[in-house]
Parts: C-alpha cells; structure tokens; sequence
C-alpha cells in the first residue's frame, strides 16, 4: 500500500511541471535548417536555460507550427496569485535563452507571440477551445 501511494505521489509531483535547474551542458550547434530533425519530429521535450546571471533552466515540450520552434506557458504562468516566479516571466525579462535538444544547445531568443491571428490557431492546433488568455505563446528565434 505505501509503495501505491508512494508511486501515486510522484506521478503527481511529475504532472504538476518540471522542476527548474541549473546551466545546461551540450555541443553548441547553429540553428538547423530543419527543426523537425533536430526535434526528430513536430514535438520533443527539450531544455531550455534562461537568465545567465543566476541561471534557470527548465523542461518542457517544444513544438513546431510552419517550421518554427515553439513552447507555452500554463495558463496562470503570469497571475499575481501564482506562489513563484514562473519561467514565462523569467523569458520575458531575459529572452536571450539557450535550447538543448538532445545534446545539442542552440542559442535563440525566446520571442513572445501576442498578434491573435498568430496565437490563437497554434493554441487551437494544441487543443485550446476557447484559447485562454493566461496562456504565453513563445517563438524562437535567432539571436540578433
């Protein structure tokens, strides 16, 4: 019975979203031509590092729409009430950010998306019906 619970008790640590880390290690690559390699299709969890300064690193499914790279936030990753500093709002102060897919680590920007007839038909393609507003859409991109 305490091994069940046990058992339950991580799995429902495990949904409740990756646990931040520290600096990310891999080969630095050039963006690829072709994300859906890199990914080895249109989703893949990957890592990605933020804030060099006192470094932040978090896991999370990334996703491809037309050949561009993508992550989301849940939907509350900004509210007042939320009891931390949530990644979302780490990416918009330091979009500058490091992506690790596999073992490779690309140097992007974490770009918000906020024009509606951008982010609400990738949310939709996510499963989102209604698209809640809460939600942070982020594209990445190269760094300037």
């Amino acid at each position: 019975m305490h091994r069940s619970l046990a058992a339950l008790a991580l799995l429902l640590a495990l949904g409740c979203g990756p646990v931040p880390g520290g600096a990310l290690r891999g080969t630095p690559a050039p963006q690829p031509p072709d994300w859906s390699g890199a990914l080895g299709g249109d989703r893949a969890l990957c890592e990605v590092e933020s804030r060099p300064e006192d470094v932040h690193s978090i896991q999370l499914e990334c996703f491809l729409v037309d050949g561009q790279l993508y992550a989301q936030s849940h939907r509350w990753a900004l509210a007042d009430w939320w009891p931390t500093k949530s990644w979302a709002a780490i990416w918009l102060e330091h979009p500058a950010v490091r992506v690790r897919i596999g073992e490779r680590l690309y140097l992007l920007r974490a770009a918000r998306v906020t024009d509606p007839a951008l982010r609400e038909p990738i949310l939709r393609e996510r499963g989102y019906d209604p698209v809640p507003d809460g939600i942070v859409l982020f594209r990445f991109e190269p760094r300037a």
